[in-house]
């Protein structure tokens, strides 16, 4: 009975490893709304914003990162050189917009790095940005999974290709700024990332993004001028 157990137990230990292999920190997470942008023509001219209200992004303090599996391992990642600024209204945040230098990629393996930025996945030479311009920025529904306080709308453009994006954000503002946090997957093929990686050990279609963003302060407001005195 040993000998006949001792197999078994080989066939056991490999699908409990096996099965590891395949779980992903990519898995399970909420998936970004992505459609076809709506063309120009019918769009809602966005309102603008107050002269004077649009601050840069604190970039030695925030973070563009990513995950991306295939079947044996995730691999990390992220961008070095990126600019962003977000616009006040009253108080709020109104809209936000960013840019990325892809060619600032980089990653858990130089030999993964330097593919990524071949056609097979971003092709860096043809397509050296990739920018994000918001449409809406609205509350997020209360009691949502991810514990979001608002709900961000844009265009995302990556290699080329444009699409309508809707991601969870949580956002918190004091006296020292604006910070706001994402967790959300893509899937790349949207964008035209299609290559599929070695045939035992495919890439997932969905990546993982990771957004850590410091803003500061909306600006003061002037106040307003003061009425001609009337003469008496």
């Amino acid at each position: 009975m040993k000998s006949l157990n001792f197999p078994r137990a080989i066939v056991m230990t490999s699908f409990v490893v096996m099965l590891a292999a395949c779980q992903s920190e990519v898995d399970d997470k909420t998936a970004a709304t992505v459609s076809e942008p709506t063309p120009a023509s019918a769009a809602t001219p966005a309102t603008p914003a107050t002269p004077g209200t649009e601050v840069a992004v604190t970039r030695e303090t925030s973070r563009i990162e990513f995950v991306g599996a295939k079947v044996t391992r995730d691999h990390t990642g992220g961008f070095t050189d990126f600019s962003g600024s977000v616009s006040w209204t009253d108080g709020k945040p109104a809209a936000i917009a960013f840019e990325i230098d892809m060619n600032s990629i980089f990653t858990d393996t130089p030999k993964l790095t330097a593919h990524l930025k071949t056609p097979d996945f971003f092709d860096v030479a043809t397509y050296p940005k990739a920018n994000f311009r918001s449409t809406s920025i609205g509350e997020a529904p209360a009691g949502n999974k991810d514990g979001a306080t608002h709900t961000i709308s844009g265009t995302l453009t990556m290699r080329g290709t444009e699409k309508a994006i809707s991601f969870p954000v949580k956002a918190a503002s004091d006296a020292t700024g604006l910070t706001a946090t994402a967790e959300f997957t893509i899937n790349r093929q949207d964008w035209g990332v299609a290559y599929k990686g070695a045939s035992d050990d495919l890439i997932k279609d969905e990546v993982l993004i990771r957004l850590d963003m410091k803003f500061p302060p909306a600006p003061a407001t002037p106040a307003p001028p003061a009425a001609p005195a009337t003469q008496g």
